[in-house]
């Protein structure tokens, strides 16, 4: 995918696309969640680890490097905070 000068590989936007599952699995299961229920806490907390796992293969598999760093690092300032009030609004707990 072209922006600009720069080309970005698709598999780029698969993070974004997770956080925008988890945003939406959220606004969906909120209302009908109650505390300790697992069905619903347990897609939001495997976002995390399939976050991390894209951002290791994209660093890995993509060059420049140093453009799939930043852009993790941006995006993890940007989802760990997400994800934490994601996961206290399905659960209905404080962490």
């Amino acid at each position: 995918m072209k922006l600009g000068t720069k080309t970005i590989a698709l598999p780029a936007l698969v993070p974004v696309v997770i956080t925008l599952l988890l945003l939406l699995w959220t606004l969906v299961v909120y209302p009908y969640s109650r505390y300790g229920d697992r069905w619903a806490l347990w897609p939001a907390l495997i976002s995390l680890p399939v976050v991390i796992a894209v951002h290791v293969f994209l660093i890995v598999r993509y060059r420049p490097r140093w453009g799939y760093y930043l852009y993790a690092a941006i995006h993890a300032v940007v989802f760990v905070p997400l994800w934490f009030g994601c996961l206290m609004s399905i659960s209905k707990d404080s962490l």
